[in-house]
């Protein structure tokens, strides 16, 4: 009787040699002593990326050699002399109809097969054994050797509407519908599912699989309020977005990857790429750039140090051309024409004074946020919509250059001449202003007043304004100033407050009226969900309730507690 003992079989389906222990008697031909005598005697097996060899009748290998020795139709040749071998090729492996194979007393499985006529890899149940090549483990592995012409890399691409086993065509995202975007590979486009609506779709751990007989399978999902990927205990249908294999698979495709092949800061907390934010451009360490990659997030990215404006020009060492780094507040840690200005990655380094309007204006900027540069007294060089071609003041050591700028401030406070007891006019840039005030714009009052005509300007004090216009007081900064606001960014103010302008034409965050006021606790219904209403002029529907009828923060009207 044989003594159980190590030895090597050739697996078809994964093409590797495979160990096991053969009990001594019984058995097949494909059983070898070594790794090395089995990868002699089947290796060739494995030479196809899908299915066996052509063999003859008695199941010797058909040898090839490109054109010379060629293969049947529908073969091609892969490897060259006696390591040559015909494999099917795709397009015929693709091609064949679903077979879902026989019962051999084995529980069947999802397998996934190729549809060619919709370009799509669909799932069937696989009876364990026979059927044919078109059929692949996982949907990756199937789309990964058929096909050529489009697929998504999570989800289905949008059907036609007029054939459902056809891909709908698009040249933009308006062609696509909701929470679809248009996606080209290989010189076609198809709508598939966006990475905001994948990664924004909670992951539902009620519509789970148990697969391999009830044991549960590990994968991560990306907690888009956390903005970070997490474990979950069990895999998700085919048809769950949300659900990655493996924490890289997840982090690439809802965090993403720095661009230019730049290191992400890594979380020590999470072990995953440290999250920040792109609006107030915090959350960063030194050296490293907040850059954002999708809806959901934005990633801490290794950045060399740039000047923050575009038209400014960085110190370099003459040694090593890098940037020189310099303190903040010491003006000698720059060369003259320099100053110490914090880069995109909160490094300091020296850079020469941006190019912009003098205080109260705003310069008129283009592409990569260069500001316009223009030529005095050259009529069509600023858009007629309020700018004008105002001098830059650069320092003494810079050169003079001229922007397009718009008055975004008005003079409240004007500063009186001691002589002549009368407002001192200027024109911004000239810089004959007395310190401790500026060139600003006069109000449509003040020029009524002076009885003049288009624009004038008045040397006037620098004040804040803490009166909105309904006479409430504006929110303020930790600086006690007025929290400044964008008039056509609704979500620049908290809630309960909105940008209105002020007295000198700035913009600051003015609380709401109370009438006005979204409402936070709306009335719910025994199902849960609040109770519509027709409006502010509806007193009848939030009656019985005891609530007011107000606008709720999904900008709907609800019934809402007093």
């Amino acid at each position: 009787m044989s003594i159980p003992h190590s030895a090597y079989h050739f697996d078809v389906s994964i093409g590797e040699c495979i160990e096991f222990i053969f009990n001594g008697c019984g058995g097949n031909q494909n059983r070898f002593g070594t790794k090395d005598e089995c990868l002699l005697g089947c290796g060739a097996l494995a030479k196809c990326g899908k299915g066996l060899p052509l063999m003859d009748f008695a199941g010797n290998l058909k040898r090839c050699d490109g054109d010379r020795i060629p293969c049947p139709g529908g073969y091609e040749c892969i490897g060259q002399g006696m390591n040559s071998v015909c494999c099917r090729k795709a397009d015929r492996i693709c091609g064949m109809s679903v077979d879902a194979g026989k019962v051999c007393g084995t529980v069947s499985e999802t397998r996934y097969f190729y549809d060619g006529g919709a370009n799509l890899c669909r799932p069937f149940a696989y009876l364990g054994c026979a059927g044919n090549e078109n059929n692949f483990k996982s949907k990756g592995e199937c789309l990964k050797f058929c096909a050529q012409q489009i697929y998504c890399l999570k989800g289905d691409p949008w059907p036609d509407r007029y054939a459902v086993s056809r891909i709908a065509t698009c040249h933009t995202n308006k062609d696509c519908p909701n929470n679809y975007t248009c996606i080209q590979r290989n010189n076609r486009r198809a709508c598939c599912p966006s990475t905001e609506f994948v990664c924004g779709t909670p992951f539902d751990t009620k519509n789970s699989c148990r697969r391999n007989g009830g044991d549960k399978q590990i994968g991560w999902t990306f907690n888009f309020k956390k903005g970070q990927c997490e474990k979950i205990d069990v895999a998700g249908c085919p048809d769950q977005l949300n659900d990655f294999a493996t924490l890289e698979q997840c982090e690439d495709y809802c965090i993403g990857n720095c661009p230019d092949g730049s290191d992400p800061h890594i979380n020590p907390f999470t072990g995953q790429p440290q999250m920040c934010s792109i609006k107030s451009n915090s959350g960063c360490p030194l050296g490293f750039e907040c850059v954002r990659k999708s809806k959901f997030s934005a990633v801490c990215c290794k950045t060399s140090p740039t000047c923050p404006a575009p038209e400014s020009l960085m110190f370099t060492s003459l040694d090593q051309g890098e940037a020189v780094r310099c303190v903040p507040g010491i003006e000698s840690s720059c060369p003259d024409g320099y100053t110490c200005q914090e880069a995109l990655n909160h490094e300091h380094i020296c850079c020469t004074p941006s190019l912009d309007c003098p205080f109260g204006m705003k310069a008129l900027r283009e592409d990569f946020n260069h500001p316009h540069v223009c030529s005095p007294g050259v009529e069509g060089n600023c858009p007629k919509d309020g700018y004008y071609c105002i001098r830059a003041d650069l320092g003494p050591l810079q050169p003079l250059k001229n922007l397009c700028c718009k008055p975004e401030k008005k003079c409240v406070l004007p500063y009186v001449n001691e002589k002549t007891q009368r407002p001192q006019k200027c024109f911004p840039g000239d810089q004959k202003c007395p310190t401790g005030t500026h060139c600003l714009e006069i109000g449509n009052e003040e020029k009524e007043k002076a009885k003049t005509i288009g624009l004038t300007f008045y040397c006037c004090y620098d004040v804040d304004i803490f009166a909105c216009p309904n006479g409430e007081m504006p929110l303020t900064t930790p600086e006690n100033k007025p929290q400044k606001c964008n008039l056509s960014d609704p979500k620049s103010c908290p809630v309960d407050y909105s940008c209105m302008t002020l007295l000198d034409d700035s913009f600051a965050c003015c609380p709401i009226p109370d009438k006005q006021k979204l409402c936070k606790h709306p009335i719910t219904k025994s199902d849960g969900n609040p109770i519509s209403c027709g409006g502010e002029h509806d007193t009848q529907t939030c009656a019985y309730q005891k609530g007011k009828c107000k606008r709720t923060l999904d900008m709907n009207y609800h019934c809402c507690r007093e």
